[in-house]
């Protein structure tokens, strides 16, 4: 049995297509607003102070578990690190709607997320996008 691995961005780039394929068949324009066939996606590029990483990954385990567990309107974390870069981490979110984030930045899991991690992110970049195919299947890390 032949084991092959992908570098952590091509794999997020899969995940976010597949993620994409579930939630839309297609769009209806790049300049759609977010709506239950059109949600609300962004990737967010952060890069850790690499002394600080392990606590890091524990704040975003935990914000991102309260996310999905708690709150209907959001749909998808996937969180990443670049393979030969353990300090640049990728999230690819989705939520349902505008109003799902909005409200998901007001939770207190989200905020204590913020708070706790503020001194530890050293660059942060947050890409707008526009859903083209949206698909998954289940979660083979839940298994």
């Amino acid at each position: 049995m032949t084991v092959r691995t992908i570098p952590a961005l091509q794999w997020l780039t899969s995940v976010a297509t597949v993620a994409i394929l579930t939630m839309t068949s297609s769009c209806t324009s790049a300049t759609s607003k977010p709506s239950p066939a059109h949600p609300l996606v962004r990737l967010a590029e952060l890069e850790i102070d690499p002394t600080q990483l392990d606590s890091y990954k524990r704040f975003l385990r935990e914000e991102i578990e309260a996310s999905i567990r708690i709150e209907p309107g959001v749909l998808t974390l996937y969180a990443v690190a670049v393979k030969s870069q353990p300090t640049q981490i990728r999230i690819f979110e989705m939520y349902a709607d505008t109003a799902a984030y909005e409200a998901h930045l007001k939770t207190p899991h989200f905020l204590k997320y913020k708070t706790g991690t503020q001194g530890m992110v050293k660059s942060l970049r947050l890409l707008e996008t526009d859903p083209i195919s949206l698909g998954a299947k289940s979660n083979p890390l839940d298994r």
